[in-house]
């Protein structure tokens, strides 16, 4: 009798060690694509979430601060759906991203990625995320070589912008060969497509190669005011007046520089022959993204007085670049998980903002007003 209770004893020990292996066995709540071991293994107690990881840089103000702010309030959205796990990963540069992204391939933490890349240097690693069979959404910076492999590459008419810029300045006077600066954004997809616009529309107005590759440009801003007011700065220390006064077009790429060009002029570092010589040559101011700052300043209610500098320039306008499209990147990824159709090339028309019709658009950003 007992021999008889120990066998029954270990047969039934013996059955739920079968029972424990076999449960590592079960399906994933994965997304489908690639291999097919890519994807989390569900926690027990129910089916998991896909998860969709929302990568953008970390900034507290700007237009990459917008972004942010915006792929919060969108996280949260998705979430209170109930159907998917959003959440936003910031980066402090362009290595922290880099990491960030094989993390999650080598971890297999997320099921689908809206990604604002740092910059191009997230080439190799994109191509990585593309590999691993996890579907993504590039969002502003656009990495040419992985772009056929996205759902979607979400982004303002950065085109649109140079285009619109270069004709605002033609019908203003501008004649091939003449004097421009440019003050470009970074290395990424973004400034080079700006000038394509930009320099486009130059030749189909008569310009020649010599003298589009005759257009002066700084280095590159980094998206900073400090950043272009320095830039903008040296520039005119190593300029002569007469080629102040000979400059009357300026393309800067985003409203943080245009601020930081308005708040140089302000300041009493720049020689005065020299100032005067800017402030009386009838500039034409163009920069981008719908910052309220310049809203502000087009509206002349900023708390800080540029109705002197704003009055001495011919033109000043910003043509729009919205951070709230990141919105509209997650919700290309949304609408792909669930088996809609997504247009893969997805592009958010531009619009001219000048004082003559600020009050029809919102800004992003602080109010600063009176």
């Amino acid at each position: 009798m007992k021999k008889r209770y120990l066998a029954l004893l270990l047969a039934a020990v013996m059955s739920l060690s079968l029972v424990a292996c076999g449960s590592g066995n079960g399906s994933s709540s994965g997304n489908g694509g690639g291999s097919g071991s890519g994807t989390p293994t569900p926690p027990a107690g129910g089916d998991a979430k896909q998860k969709i990881a929302i990568l953008v840089p970390n900034a507290d103000h700007g237009w990459t601060g917008a972004v942010m702010t915006y792929a919060e309030e969108k996280a949260a959205e998705v979430n209170s759906a109930g159907k998917y796990d959003a959440t936003v990963i910031t980066s402090t540069d362009a290595a922290n991203q880099i990491s960030q992204v094989e993390d999650l391939i080598a971890n297999k933490t997320a099921d689908a990625v809206v990604i604002l890349p740092q910059d191009n240097t997230l080439e190799a690693t994109m191509k990585k995320l593309a590999e691993s069979g996890i579907p993504f959404v590039m969002f502003d910076r656009i990495i040419d070589s992985v772009s056929p492999n996205a759902v979607a590459s979400v982004k303002g008419d950065n085109e649109g912008i140079g285009a619109a810029t270069a004709k605002r300045f033609i019908e203003a006077g501008l004649k091939p060969g003449d004097p421009v600066l440019v003050m470009p954004g970074d290395n990424s997809s973004v400034p080079e497509m700006r000038n394509n616009g930009f320099q486009s529309v130059l030749k189909e107005n008569g310009w020649s190669d010599d003298q589009i590759a005759g257009l002066k440009s700084t280095a590159y801003t980094g998206w900073s005011r400090s950043e272009g007011k320095k830039l903008f700065t040296e520039w005119l220390e190593a300029s002569t007046v007469d080629e102040i006064t000979a400059t009357k077009f300026i393309f800067t790429h985003d409203d943080e520089i245009a601020m930081g060009i308005l708040e140089a002029l302000q300041s009493s570092d720049i020689d005065e022959a020299k100032k005067d010589a800017f402030l009386n040559a009838g500039v034409h101011l163009g920069a981008s993204s719908g910052l309220n700052e310049i809203y502000s300043v087009l509206k002349g209610i900023h708390q800080r007085d540029y109705s002197a500098q704003v009055a001495k320039l011919a033109d000043l306008f910003s043509v729009t670049y919205d951070p709230a499209m990141i919105q509209t990147a997650v919700d290309d990824m949304v609408a792909s998980l669930d088996g809609g159709s997504v247009a893969q090339d997805h592009v958010i028309p531009v619009s001219v903002v000048d004082a003559s019709n600020v009050n029809d658009f919102r800004g992003f950003g602080d109010a600063v007003s009176k």
